[in-house]
């Protein structure tokens, strides 16, 4: 199991839409945050994740300080940047501070979704408890598929 997300901060469910018919039924799942905060949230719980932030007028310094952050404390992080038409001059500097990609268009969904795809295929695995690690291990396939399914049951 990957410790990737495709977290997605919007307010509206624009993109959410749109990154949705390009992903299909593949991976990543997407996690939606209508804020700056939900978005770290969900980032502090998958930390190797895929994030795309929308940003405007009112969010713009916030968003670049997140960009900072977020490149200078999860190297397993990608970030990219959802710009309005009033913040598209703002691209060099959200790439400057740390954003893979920026997008100013839902017509660049799919190409943002291959990233995500990308992102999510070299992602990090999540550390296996020890009782996983064990169960993946044992020499008889039968006994290691119900092993794991206790392991589930019990965690």
């Amino acid at each position: 199991m990957t410790a990737c997300r495709f977290i997605l901060c919007e307010k509206t469910a624009r993109w959410a839409a749109a990154f949705r018919t390009a992903l299909g039924k593949s991976q990543p799942q997407i996690i939606e945050t209508r804020s700056l905060p939900g978005c770290e949230e969900a980032l502090a719980a998958s930390p190797a994740s895929f994030i795309a932030i929308e940003v405007t007028t009112s969010n713009l310094e916030a968003t670049l300080d997140l960009v900072r952050r977020v490149s200078s404390h999860n190297p397993n992080a990608a970030l990219v940047a959802l710009l309005a038409v009033e913040t598209s001059a703002a691209a060099p500097l959200l790439r400057e501070a740390g954003g893979i990609d920026v997008a100013v268009s839902v017509l660049d969904a799919p190409r943002l979704a291959r990233l995500a795809q990308r992102h999510y295929a070299q992602a990090p695995a999540e550390p296996l408890t020890s009782r996983q690690f064990l169960a993946e291990r044992l020499p008889w396939p039968s006994q290691a598929t119900s092993a794991s399914q206790r392991v589930n049951q019990a965690n």
